[in-house]
C-alpha cells in the first residue's frame, strides 16, 4: 500500500520502470514528511535557548537527512585508474 497500488498482484503485474518510478516517488514523500518533523522537532529544540548565552546547533547538525559524503578514493585506487585509461587510450590509438 505504501506505493499507492490496490494490490499485491497489481505490484507484480507492472514493469521494473514502473515501480522504480513508485519507488523514487514513495522515497520523496517520506523526505518531505521526515522534513515536517523535524522542523517541529527543531524549534522545540531552538526553544529551549530562548534565554541562553549558548548558540543552539543549526538544522542541519541538529538531525541530518541527507547522505552528502562523498566517495574517497584512496591513491592506489587513483593511480589504478590512471594507469587504465593510459592502457585504453594506448590500445585506442593503434
Amino acid at each position: 500500500m505504501e506505493l499507492k497500488c490496490p494490490s499485491m498482484s497489481y505490484v507484480l503485474d507492472m514493469t521494473w520502470k514502473e515501480f522504480c518510478i513508485r519507488l523514487h516517488g514513495y522515497h520523496r514523500l517520506e523526505k518531505r514528511d521526515w522534513e515536517k518533523y523535524r522542523l517541529v522537532a527543531y524549534w522545540g529544540y531552538v526553544n529551549t535557548y530562548a534565554n541562553s548565552k549558548k548558540k543552539p546547533l543549526n538544522i542541519e547538525q541538529f538531525l541530518p537527512l541527507y547522505n552528502k559524503k562523498k566517495p574517497i578514493l584512496t591513491e592506489k585506487q587513483k593511480d589504478a585508474i590512471s594507469k587504465s585509461i593510459a592502457d585504453y587510450n594506448l590500445k585506442k590509438n593503434k
